[in-house]
């Protein structure tokens, strides 16, 4: 049963885990403001890190939800292994937001990155 969670809706799974991560965001998350510091003249200083994680971190999740549905449709089946560690990173990326260290939190996107481009390479046709 958990097999063919992790190998053929892995998708469904990973919009409930980001649906569950922001309502446990909203509700009991720190609000924080972040803005964009106009300087001078015309140029814009983007002075906190957590805009560009915060941005390479929602593109990645919105990329991995549009792969795995597109698997889903094409009635691939992802490999076990992969994507138990890709669900794990992606987890353990979650988790880490809250600490705001931007080189551990862009280590794990990168690692979360390759592992799901591995997945999508690896996958195979279903035999339903």
């Amino acid at each position: 049963m958990l097999r063919k969670i992790f190998t053929n809706y892995l998708c469904f799974l990973l919009i409930f885990l980001y649906g569950f991560g922001f309502i446990l965001g909203y509700l009991f998350g720190n609000e924080q403001s972040y803005g964009i510091n106009k300087t001078v003249g015309w140029a814009y200083d983007f002075s906190n890190q957590v805009f560009y994680t915060a941005l390479i971190f929602t593109f990645s999740q919105i990329l991995f939800i549009i792969g795995y549905l597109i698997i889903f449709l094409f009635r691939r089946k992802t490999n076990f292994c992969f994507s138990i560690a890709h669900f794990e990173i992606i987890i353990l990326t979650l988790a880490l937001l809250s600490f705001e260290n931007f080189m551990v939190h862009m280590l794990f996107c990168g690692l979360s990155l390759i592992l799901f481009f591995i997945n999508i390479f690896k996958s195979h046709k279903s035999d339903h």
